[in-house]
């Protein structure tokens, strides 16, 4: 099991509520506030209970409104509002200065339970009166529904906090399932209180392990608990799903750090897509099984948007989506950017391993592609190894390669002819191969250096080579080509069926950061290749060499090739092989 630390979403208690209301009661409120504002806990809490004592035993009674499904029909006062705002809160700011002192108890609990049950008994009976008196439906007054919403989301941390202390299985979920209760009681009153959305998240589907290094405690209700996220998410960004009258209003007590916040709930989101990855299996629940299973992700397709088409993606390519998502708010998240390195180590997802959208992104980008690739992107691969290859044929024949002529050379993904131009003078017959057909006329029309042009998949051609009567390859050529193929094995089984016996393969491919080396290392020691934001992946040197090995194809020559494009201005890290075919199979074919 990998381990994530999970940061508390709400972790404080929000200052104690202020009403404004009169009488012996409500100055006792008001002293109470007072002294626990000087940190005077144990004054403030005698105060709140003078206060409560005042009030009349259906108000003030220690839990004493449990009887709530009753007839409220009474002969006693209901409350007015500002005399009802002063009693939940008495009970509220009671329960919150006993926790103060003593943590979350049973005592502070039932403080916490009254102040709910009070407003709930009371807002009934105030429902009974307007129907009674053929009054408009009752609406809960703006300064009620204020502190009632506190009242039940401490009422939810209360529950949360005895969940993690609780030392049975079911007497936690029951505190867990009380506590989802509370929080949507919460968001009933106030449909922008972000924090119980993100409570209730947390509740539902939070994964990984606390900082005192214990496992999280949830429901494990994933797709709830992204739902909740969501919400609190929506909120924060005044995103989709939030009714227009409750955006003008704006988030209720919105945290200063908006765009930290945000990036915690997309990374838990990202979380509760993968939780096979983060949580252990010694709860008897089936966990890994989630492994298999698709999340789907509906879109609009073109035209008016009206026909959403659903499109199928693994539950881990949607969490790297969200893993990235917060990183783009908080580049410094230190879980997101753990977890994404996990996510995408060895991934076998993504749209690069799709050789139908690798041809329809070049497709489109046949008209501009040489302009971006040369001086946006800066890329100056092509020379680099074409003198890396003068290297190789120096150490393995004693002279420069344009002093040798190839009798059949195949320049893989060609694009518009810059690798063949370079390597055109040691070629007898050269063959551009690429998958897009528009680009490969741009490659006739600009720069004719080709002998023959092949349009299709690099591995189903190479294919073509390793049949019989057919002459083989004496030079491959990939620049910047193999970097969208994850699993190797297939390529290089089609590179060894191809090559002459002594012919030779040379390309270029992404190397992962020196930051993602590090966490790779520490995080998954045996990767073999990351999928990176930019969609490409970055296979490792030990992986190649040992594809290599398992194909009888030797290494001639290895080096670096940092900086060999651009990404959002900057270097990407990558490297190039010349291998050689051997002239016989080593049948040493093992596993990395």
């Amino acid at each position: 099991m990998t381990h994530v630390e999970v940061i508390p979403i709400t972790s404080l208690r929000l200052p104690p509520i202020q009403p404004t209301n009169g009488g012996s009661a409500a100055n006792l409120l008001a002293q109470g506030d007072e002294a626990l504002s000087r940190n005077e806990i144990k004054r403030s809490i005698e105060l709140y209970e003078e206060g409560i004592q005042s009030l009349t035993s259906q108000w003030g009674d220690e839990d004493g409104v449990r009887q709530d499904n009753t007839s409220s029909n009474s002969d006693d006062a209901v409350p007015t509002e500002r005399e009802m705002e002063v009693i939940i809160s008495l009970h509220t700011n009671y329960a919150t200065a006993l926790s103060y002192l003593e943590g979350s108890t049973e005592k502070v609990l039932s403080a916490y339970r009254t102040a709910c049950l009070s407003y709930r008994r009371w807002k009934k009976r105030m429902e009974e009166i307007h129907t009674s008196n053929k009054e408009e439906a009752f609406a809960t007054p703006k300064a009620i529904q204020a502190v009632a919403t506190q009242s039940y989301f401490y009422l939810g941390m209360t529950y949360q906090d005895l969940a993690a202390a609780s030392s049975t299985k079911q007497t936690q979920e029951e505190y867990l399932q009380h506590a989802v209760k509370a929080y949507a009681a919460a968001t009933k009153l106030d449909p922008m209180h972000w924090s119980s959305y993100a409570n209730m998240g947390v509740i539902l589907g939070d994964v990984g392990v606390d900082s005192s290094g214990n496992e999280a405690i949830s429901l494990r209700l994933y797709e709830e608990g992204i739902l909740s996220y969501q919400k609190a998410i929506d909120i924060l960004t005044g995103g989709g799903g939030i009714a227009a009258s409750d955006k003008s209003a704006g988030p209720t007590d919105p945290p200063e750090n908006v765009r930290e916040v945000v990036a915690e709930l997309q990374y838990r989101i990202g979380l509760c897509l993968s939780p096979f990855l983060f949580v252990s299996m010694t709860n008897g629940n089936d966990e890994g099984s989630i492994n298999e299973k698709k999340c789907t992700l509906t879109t609009s397709t073109k035209g008016d948007g009206s026909n959403p088409t659903p499109i199928t993606r693994t539950c881990l390519e949607l969490s790297a989506h969200q893993f990235h998502t917060a990183l783009q708010f908080h580049p410094h998240h230190e879980g997101a950017s753990n977890a994404l390195t996990m996510v995408t180590a060895d991934a076998t997802f993504g749209a690069s391993t799709d050789a139908t959208y690798v041809r329809s992104l070049f497709e489109g980008y046949a008209s501009s592609f040489e302009h971006s690739l040369v001086d946006e992107l800066r890329y100056n691969g092509f020379h680099r190894m074409r003198s890396g290859f003068d290297r190789a044929m120096q150490q393995e024949k004693g002279v420069d390669s344009d002093k040798i002529l190839f009798p059949l050379v195949v320049d893989a993904g060609c694009g518009t002819g810059l690798a063949g131009e370079v390597f055109r003078n040691i070629s007898q017959t050269l063959v551009g191969v690429d998958l897009s057909p528009a680009i490969m006329e741009q490659a006739k029309q600009s720069r004719p250096v080709y002998d023959e042009y092949k349009v299709g998949d690099i591995t189903e051609v190479l294919r073509q080579y390793a049949t019989p009567k057919k002459q083989q390859i004496s030079l491959l050529v990939a620049a910047d080509t193999f970097i969208y193929f994850s699993d190797l094995n297939e390529l290089f089984t089609a590179i060894e069926g191809a090559l002459e016996v002594g012919g030779y393969a040379i390309f270029s491919l992404e190397n992962v950061s020196r930051e993602n080396e590090q966490r790779l290392a520490q995080l998954k020691p045996s990767w073999k290749w990351q999928l990176t934001p930019s969609g490409r992946i970055a296979h490792r040197k030990k992986y190649v060499e040992q594809m290599a090995s398992n194909h009888s194809l030797q290494l001639v020559l290895y080096e670096k090739l940092d900086s060999f494009r651009d990404e959002r201005g900057i270097g990407v890290r990558g490297h190039f092989f010349v291998l050689k075919k051997a002239k016989e199979a080593t049948n040493n074919k093992e596993e990395l």
